[in-house]
């Protein structure tokens, strides 16, 4: 006999109720059609704002509006605090973000619904960033602060939190969810590194079709960015589900006939509120270990990219500033050139050594390669050689980290018994963004008591370039340690957590088999049988097809009786005609595989 457990109602309950706002996704197990639409195409959009946003916009304020030392000692304050304080509000975001969501009861799911909801918001946001109406600069300050906050702390919070979320949410397969999040990191590594390749070249022609007015051809290029990213959210969100929330829920049924099922084979659990999974995440080492990990990770990482555009007008070939954009392209087109190779070197490693291992003996190259470019200041050829390497050791962290995300969430339910999906995302997504803000503040302190100083055109080169003024050398020196010296501090913590620390996955067999163990005894003492989604789902579509076949036989029989047609032989070519099909397609299939085997 089953037993219903109910859930009150909560957010969005009724809103994206109509089948045409379903996943278009209908598989138990995580298709590839799901994983490239879904984690690596649909992201892509709102990842490469981010990524152009990161790293531009402290170049905006300090060369475009001109908020520097020199100017003035109150915008040297401003750019030190304004991003660390703008996290205040992170802080309180990222908390209602995380409450919303674990109380969001929409039919599409709890994280879904909000890649949706914050489009309007990204898109307004990003060109208010870059849209300055004010002359003054204590206007323009105050409305640097409005955007700021309304682009990382609200708008774009909105679509992180949710983003980071769904791979966990997508499969209690341990397998399929690191899939899922190595291609959700290769799309933040692989794709926005090819727009730091091109992005310069655009921005400098658009700046260029300006008459060199900077101010407006960063607004039109943002613009159009953020554009971009629409249709590309919408991929997202339609190619994929979370279907460990269906599970919890109760929602995996897929039609009337197998709601019967359904019925049968479901128990609907509340989510435990968010001090009660703050409670037991702050007891599980694994947990503590993986925030605090991506939140230094992500302020390094943050600091190297900011810090790009100044590395190439500075650093790469000295003062070659009025070349940035081109020096900017060739140096990313070949620092970066070792990571699609990159990658199908690391995926075996994976497979032969485990995630762990993998990471740590990858740190070691990218210490090595860091340390190399960091001491070849202004010899690009060398530091082109530097960075490669610790491109390529960098790898296997930045595609799996994220993947160890679900592996944690697991962890603290089967160590205390409370799923942390909410706070877990709350956590990651506010140490990203405050991430970004300390990055940014770290960086712009360095600038300010190094003395650097708004760029001044001084003349042209007999090939027609821009040149400067030259910055201070402790200026460079800073802009060196800040695109370099992250990536040697990154190694060494990699090393040593990775190395010494953090061993959950060889714990992840234990942890999916005892979490089974317990829904199949939660389920007995509810009277209910429990079955893993993917053979719920095998049965509701038996079911499915039975109701099918049953309604095309007295459609026939209707049909037969009313034309005057023998029943028995119009069904027998219609069964005929399946069976041909049938097997043309098993013929395929079987060449298809015999192929692979070759």
């Amino acid at each position: 006999m089953s037993t219903a457990v109910k859930t009150k109602r909560g957010l969005l309950g009724n809103a994206f109720r109509s089948d045409r706002w379903n996943s278009r996704i209908s598989t138990a197990n995580v298709t590839p059609k799901e994983m490239w639409l879904g984690y690596v195409i649909g992201p892509y959009g709102m990842l490469v704002v981010q990524s152009i946003v990161n790293s531009y916009y402290n170049q905006y304020m300090t060369d475009v509006l001109g908020f520097t030392a020199e100017r003035a000692m109150w915008m040297a304050s401003f750019m030190v605090l304004f991003p660390l304080l703008s996290k205040l509000f992170d802080a309180v975001t990222n908390i209602v973000m995380s409450k919303i969501i674990d109380s969001t009861v929409c039919r599409q799911g709890k994280v879904r619904p909000w890649l949706i909801m914050s489009i309007p918001l990204v898109v307004l946001s990003v060109v208010l960033l870059f849209w300055m109406p004010f002359s003054g600069p204590r206007a323009q300050a105050a409305w640097v602060c409005f955007s700021y906050v309304l682009y990382y702390c609200v708008s774009f919070t909105m679509w992180n939190m949710s983003k980071e979320l769904t791979p966990a949410l997508s499969t209690r397969n341990v397998q399929q969810r690191k899939n899922l999040a190595t291609a959700a990191e290769i799309t933040r590594n692989v794709g926005t590194g090819i727009v730091s390749i091109l992005f310069p070249m655009i921005l400098s022609g658009v700046c260029a079709a300006m008459n060199g007015n900077d101010a407006q051809g960063y607004l039109l290029t943002m613009s159009l960015m953020s554009c971009i990213a629409i249709p590309l959210t919408f991929i997202q969100y339609f190619f994929t589900r979370e279907r460990v929330t269906e599970e919890r829920r109760g929602e995996v049924g897929l039609t009337d006939e197998a709601a019967r099922v359904e019925a049968e084979h479901t128990l609907v659990k509340p989510e435990a509120t968010l001090t009660e999974q703050l409670k037991v995440c702050i007891r599980d080492k694994y947990w503590i270990i993986f925030v605090l990990t991506v939140f230094a990770f992500n302020i390094l990482s943050n600091m190297r990219n900011i810090s790009l555009i100044y590395y190439c007008g500075w650093v790469v070939r000295g003062n070659q500033y009025g070349a940035r954009a081109a020096i900017q392209a060739t140096f990313q087109m070949i620092a970066l050139s070792p990571m699609g190779p990159g990658i199908a070197l690391v995926l075996p490693m994976v497979k032969k050594l485990g995630r762990t291992k993998t990471i740590w003996m990858g740190s070691v190259l990218t210490v090595i390669g860091s340390v190399f470019a960091y001491a070849m200041a202004g010899n690009r050829m060398y530091i082109m050689i530097g960075t490669a390497l610790a491109a390529i050791g960098n790898i296997a962290f930045s595609y799996l980290i994220m993947s160890y995300m679900g592996d944690v969430i697991d962890h603290v339910e089967w160590k205390s018994g409370t799923r942390c999906d909410g706070l877990t995302g709350g956590f990651v997504s506010a140490a990203m963004m405050f991430a970004v803000g300390i990055a940014q503040g770290l960086f712009n302190l360095g600038l300010m008591l190094t003395k650097y100083a708004q760029p001044t055109e001084i003349g042209l080169s007999v090939e027609g370039v821009k040149l400067y003024a030259d910055q201070p050398a402790a200026a460079t020196g800073w802009i060196n340690f800040a695109y370099q010296g992250t990536y040697i501090v990154m190694g060494v913590m990699i090393f040593l957590v990775f190395k010494f620390l953090f061993d959950l996955e060889k714990k992840m067999p234990q942890v999916s088999t005892e979490l089974q163990d317990r829904r199949v005894a939660e389920y007995a003492a509810h009277g209910m049988e429990y079955l893993p989604p993917a053979e719920l789902e095998r049965r509701e579509i038996e079911a499915q097809k039975a109701e099918t076949e049953a309604n095309r036989i007295a459609d026939l029989k209707a049909r037969c009786e009313k034309q005057g047609l023998d029943f028995e032989a119009e069904n027998q070519k219609y069964l005929d005609k399946l069976a041909a099909k049938q097997a043309k397609a098993e013929a395929k299939a079987a060449r298809k595989a015999a192929k692979a085997k070759k």
